[in-house]
């Protein structure tokens, strides 16, 4: 599901927040993070789950603090029908269990994958100073990057590793790493796009994968073994966590979408948290 190792997933017992959250962001140069975005044009019909400028109202902060016994049981249980099946139900009721009981609710989620919001306005940030000109640091690295004549992809890199230069926790790991993904996307669906050079709603798309890639390796790193535990061939396995990511990428892309909705700019910082908010709140609705 895009990295390469799984695992067995947070145990029962612990806090939804492990103690090193508080700081699991400080690796991310975020100091582009609060520029402002122009609002997207959204169709006027109302989509499923709210309206034009409007985003869900997030639950309020209710619940155990630690994680209850058997917390992905119910996630894996339905993840395995999907694998099996490929039931659209079963995938939404599997991830919808994995935020509500083994993450704590979309309110926790959104907490705990803080870093990610960061992530993607960092990289939102960086990509529109990097087209306005603003920031004479940034044109003399887009100048010394362009002079190398590097190719699509080992730019991407080097944007995200100066954005995250050193990672170091979890969470900055998977967040450096959904940047790469959500910069690789870009490209295969916008080959001629200029990663120096990307319109708003580019780079709109950019952060939006950027969530939609974090929250798809956070179902891996949690619930991975479910999809290599099953004797299926692996054209059958790549199908299904195809369908996974499809459905995150429809959700996180229409929450980003309806955050930006409206008449005034916004900053990326705010688009992003709210967008992820709003997000999570979709997947425990379904």
């Amino acid at each position: 599901m895009g990295t390469s190792t799984s695992s067995m997933g947070a145990g029962s017992g612990v806090s939804f927040d492990p103690p090193w959250l508080s700081g699991a962001e400080d690796g991310i140069d975020s100091s582009h993070a609060d520029k402002p975005i122009s609002p997207s044009v959204v169709p006027d019909e109302a989509d499923a789950h709210g309206s034009e400028g409007n985003q869900t109202t997030p639950p309020p902060e209710t619940g155990p603090t630690v994680a209850p016994p058997g917390r992905y049981q119910e996630a894996r249980r339905a993840l395995t029908g999907f694998v099996r099946s490929g039931s659209g139900s079963d995938l939404k009721r599997g991830l919808s269990s994995f935020i509500k009981k083994g993450m704590g609710g979309s309110a926790k989620a959104a907490n705990r994958m803080r870093t990610s919001a960061v992530a993607a306005s960092s990289l939102g940030g960086f990509l529109a100073a990097a087209r306005d000109g603003t920031d004479p640091g940034i044109n003399a690295w887009v100048d010394s990057v362009k002079q190398r004549g590097l190719s699509a992809g080992d730019a991407a890199l080097e944007v995200v590793q100066k954005l995250v230069p050193t990672g170091g926790s979890i969470d900055e790991e998977s967040a450096k790493h959904a940047m790469n993904q959500a910069i690789a996307h870009l490209y295969e669906v916008d080959p001629n796009a200029d990663i120096f050079d990307l319109a708003d709603d580019q780079i709109a798309n950019v952060m939006s994968y950027t969530v939609a890639f974090d929250v798809y390796n956070r179902v891996q790193l949690e619930l991975g073994r479910v999809f290599e535990k099953l004797k299926y061939a692996p054209r059958v396995i790549q199908e299904r966590l195809a369908q996974v990511l499809d459905y995150i990428m429809v959700v996180v892309n229409r929450s980003f979408e309806n955050v930006r909705a409206g008449s005034e700019p916004r900053s990326m910082r705010e688009i992003a948290t709210s967008a992820l908010q709003d997000a999570l709140t979709v997947f425990t609705e379904s």
